[in-house]
């Protein structure tokens, strides 16, 4: 499949969560000198709302948060050539050269994959591609398949070091399909504070990051798609939501979706939903994966002794639980 079929696929798959929102967002009526413009990145849209600054200046910085998100999606793009990552992925030598942001970026990784106990693991391509259950070729792989790709996966078969290099055991591959949008999200709203931001809102396909006050966000109900389960206030803060209800395959009477399981290899089934609020998107993102497989016992057991995180798990049941300092965030209806 071309890139360009790709992204076209993924925007088909994705769109509607940048529009419904996974944790879609709301205006407050404290609007004023709003400026609002969307792109295509990342396999989906990504929207920047600048608040009280002039037409001109608040695009200058709208226009260096896109030129940083199309950058990461040329360096990080799984399907891009020239980029980094396709790069390490393609090596053929064990020990590869990485630049300073991706080693960086690793390292966030390998934290968060230690937190979640390998919940959250970026090393997952190969799972990743046999499991390709959306689009016009949906086929749910055989047993073989699923178990050849799994030998091929996890974090524990990379190694890093502090010379910017990354070993790896043959044929294992990086995918950054759980923080790709959260990363992007931080970068675009640090390329808005350095411009002199202060009041903004940075969406990604529902990863969402906010500067200042004044800033809802809803959280969509698994099976209801045009309810919102709860509204939240986020003030200089950043929410992921991580769902089985946005890329799924029924069959059988079964779900199937691409939120997997490392230990398995198989979708994971515990939850329908986990909404993570955190200080970066990147976390946010990742955390919202790792809580999502971990299900919600253990899921929560980690959000609640994990400094300034929260989380909302809908299990599958659809039963709604909380963190200890959720309602914190929770914006009461008028």
């Amino acid at each position: 499949m071309s890139m360009n079929r790709r992204l076209i696929v993924a925007i088909a798959v994705l769109g509607a969560v940048a529009l419904l929102a996974a944790a879609g967002w709301m205006r407050t009526p404290r609007e004023s000198q709003a400026v609002k413009r969307t792109q295509v990145a990342l396999g989906t849209f990504v929207e920047i709302e600048v608040r009280g600054k002039e037409p001109g200046e608040a695009n200058q910085a709208i226009n260096a948060a896109f030129q940083e998100v199309q950058r990461i999606n040329r360096d990080f793009s799984p399907f891009n050539e020239s980029g980094i990552l396709w790069r390490v992925n393609h090596e053929k030598a064990e020990t590869v050269s990485i630049n300073r942001e991706l080693h960086d970026l690793l390292l966030v990784c390998d934290s968060i994959y230690r937190n979640t106990e390998g919940a959250f693991d970026p090393a997952m391509e190969a799972l990743f591609q046999t499991w390709r259950i959306w689009g016009k070729s949906i086929a749910v792989p055989a047993e073989e398949d699923v178990q050849s790709a799994r030998r091929l996966s996890g974090w524990h078969r990379i190694g890093l070091n502090g010379s910017l290099e990354l070993t790896r055991q043959p044929g294992v591959q990086i995918s950054f399909g759980a923080i790709a949008k959260g990363y992007a999200v931080d970068r675009m709203t640090e390329k808005l504070k350095e411009h002199g931001i202060d009041n903004a809102l940075v969406n990604a396909g529902g990863e969402i990051r906010t500067l200042g006050d004044g800033w809802t966000v809803g959280i969509q109900h698994p099976s209801i798609r045009e309810e919102l389960v709860q509204r939240v206030a986020l003030p200089g803060m950043a929410v992921a939501t991580s769902g089985d209800y946005v890329q799924h395959h029924d069959e059988k009477g079964k779900r199937y979706h691409h939120i997997l399981d490392p230990a398995t290899g198989y979708p994971t089934t515990l939850c329908r939903s986990v909404t993570i609020i955190a200080p970066t998107c990147i976390e946010a993102d990742a955390y919202a994966t790792g809580v999502f497989v971990l299900g919600p016992e253990r899921g929560m057991e980690l959000v609640n002794r994990t400094p300034r995180m929260e989380a909302m798990i809908i299990d599958r049941s659809e039963k709604i639980l909380y963190s200890h300092n959720f309602n914190d965030y929770l914006r009461r209806r008028p």
